[in-house]
């Protein structure tokens, strides 16, 4: 009978590390962390959580920053009970009605913010991962309730970790900080949690309510973080175009957290002003030079997204009557580049190479091209399942190459649509100020049309390159084709061509670009892809998540102007109009039964 192997005899642990363990309040700390999970302190006494929390810092406070690496357990347990707490009372504060106990140990602690503060920053350095992750957290939600000089002292030293540290991943955590407090929201509550919530704490917690000045401030933080990165913006997007040019894996984390911030602070959903982010547009233009054949995939997805944001036009630049100079200064650059740069043939597409830059064609590839050099089969694994994790896809399938497709087109048009819609708001000023209006304008109509010319063939001939349209379908039917498993991408597609339609006019009705954008195609397209399916278009008119309503109404004032060109290639039959008619009709009756009072007899 064979013997069981003996088991490798555990080694003690020193007694440096016993006498480090002993003075740290571990169980104290985990009845901390416990009853903050039922959101309310009431069964501790006030002492005893200060008691604790003093030990704590004093223990963080005398440790050398290296060995702290070597005390995983007792330093996660330590961030983790700091970031509950802080985010239970940022949620109660938010509310107005607030654990007594949990207001007592707010004031008690604010004398000892900045030894927190040190050590969390302390922390933030470190080459653990998960210690700095966590870290991280913490510090977003301890600067969500911090007010006044200490608030803009920590927001200065986040600052200058992204502009100055050379410890790569400080400065994502950093970043990411940042961008939690510009998406920070007032209401902001997990799906599973509703209105009932509350009851959750036990019956015996204390609470009081908040006067409503004490429930503000958050604001405040999220404007002085946009003056600190404001006053340094020059620097970190040189820093960050300079990590772009000499990319590698170890500086993907920074340049996705900081293209990702830059998107959130453009964003219309972080509730910030046009003055707060004007600055933040400057720059966008250095980062359309750096996409090129050579550059990594992941950059080209993200600065899509970037752009994108920019020209958001369903929510925001198609309701605006006159348009900011940034947007319309991108979208040129988009144009140019389309047209005379030949932008879209850089576009990523096919498998990666081992360096993580694009190549079109694998087995074609020279064995002097650098981008074609051998790697291993765990090196491309590897690879491949760091790009799977990043954009959410696997690499063989298409997929990715599919939503590189879905951005660059989408980005395309939007700029398409901006500069038609900038072209008739300036020739309508001008009009009103000046004879002879007109004239100019025709010269600016034909200008535009003559680039739009060529910047749709270009867009024409490249999708049908990569994707098996036939050569013969028209931009306006494979647009739907491939923005149909994309909602908000479909819409707005939809809403960028109706606009290139009607701010074109007159000019297009006989030439070539009708057949591009000719909104009745499109229509026609659309109606037979969602098969007349009533409850897919009540779920279009009634979600906040596409701009379908806009382009309904839009569609329907061009068809009462436009009735004669309706179904111009693709014309519907009476009985495709009267389902789509009935269609719509149950649709309505559904959206107007959904917000009808319930009928009490």
């Amino acid at each position: 009978m064979v013997e069981p192997h003996q088991k490798r005899v555990k080694l003690p642990p020193s007694k440096d590390c016993d006498n480090i363990s002993a003075s740290f309040p571990k169980t104290q700390l985990e009845v901390i962390h416990l009853e903050l999970r039922k959101k309310c302190l009431c069964k501790l006494q006030l002492a005893e959580i200060l008691h604790s929390l003093t030990l704590c810092n004093e223990f963080f406070s005398s440790q050398h920053v290296g060995r702290l690496s070597h005390l995983r357990q007792e330093t996660l347990l330590y961030t983790s009970m700091l970031s509950l707490f802080f985010e239970v009372s940022l949620k109660q504060q938010s509310k107005g009605i607030v654990c007594a106990r949990i207001s007592e140990v707010v004031a008690a602690g604010a004398d000892n913010e900045g030894a927190v503060v040190d050590i969390l920053f302390g922390l933030l350095a470190l080459e653990d991962k998960y210690i700095s992750y966590s870290a991280g957290r913490t510090i977003s939600a301890l600067l969500l309730m911090l007010r006044g000089s200490a608030c803009q002292f920590v927001l200065e030293k986040l600052s200058e970790n992204i502009a100055q540290s050379s410890n790569l991943l400080e400065v994502g955590h950093s970043i990411n900080v940042i961008k939690r407090i510009i998406e920070w929201k007032d209401v902001d509550e997990h799906p599973l949690e509703g209105h009932d919530s509350e009851g959750s704490q036990p019956a015996n917690c204390l609470k009081i309510t908040l006067s409503p000045a004490d429930t503000e401030g958050a604001n405040e933080v999220k404007y002085v973080a946009t003056k600190k990165l404001e006053s340094k913006w020059f620097i970190l997007v040189s820093r960050l175009t300079h990590h772009i040019t000499q990319y590698s894996m170890e500086k993907q984390h920074v340049i996705v957290s900081f293209l990702s911030l830059w998107e959130s602070l453009i964003s219309v959903k972080a509730n910030l002003s046009i003055t707060d982010t004007k600055e933040f547009y400057s720059g966008l233009e250095r980062l359309l030079t750096l996409l090129t054949h050579q550059t990594h995939y992941t950059i080209w997805r993200k600065v899509l997204d970037l752009y994108n944001e920019v020209l958001c036009y369903g929510s925001t630049l198609a309701l605006q009557d006159i348009l900011a100079e940034e947007p319309c200064s991108l979208a040129h650059l988009i144009i140019r580049a389309v047209k005379d740069r030949r932008f879209l043939e850089c576009v990523p597409w096919g498998s990666p190479a081992v360096t993580g830059h694009r190549r079109n064609d694998v087995s074609g590839s020279s064995a002097t091209d650098p981008l074609s050099l051998p790697c291993s089969s765990s090196s491309y694994n590897s690879l491949n399942s760091g790009f799977s994790e990043e954009l959410g896809c696997t690499m063989t399938s298409g997929n990715c190459d599919k939503t590189i497709m879905h951005k660059v087109v989408l980005l395309v048009f939007k700029a398409i649509a901006v500069t038609v819609k900038e072209t008739r708001c300036d020739s309508s000023s001008e009009n009103s100020s000046r004879s002879g209006g007109s004239g100019s304008e025709d010269v600016d109509m034909a200008i535009i049309e003559r680039s739009l010319r060529e910047v749709l063939k270009k867009l024409d001939i490249f999708v049908k390159g990569k994707l098996p349209y036939h050569p013969e379908s028209p931009m306006s039917e494979w647009m739907v084709r491939l923005f149909a498993d994309q909602d908000d991408w479909l819409v707005e597609s939809m809403v960028c061509g109706l606009d290139i339609y009607t701010g074109l006019g007159l000019r297009l009705r006989h030439s070539e670009l009708q057949s591009c954008v000719n909104p009745h195609e499109t229509f026609g397209v659309f109606v037979e892809t969602i098969y007349l399916d009533p409850d897919v278009l009540l779920d279009l008119l009634v979600s906040n998540e596409t701009c379908f309503l806009l382009y309904l109404l839009r569609y329907l004032k061009l068809l009462r102007r436009d009735w004669t060109s309706f179904g111009h290639g693709r014309k519907p039959s009476y009985a495709s109009i009267l389902t789509l008619y009935g269609s719509f009709s149950v649709a309505t009756y559904k959206s107007v039964s959904l917000f009808a009072p319930y009928p009490t007899s």
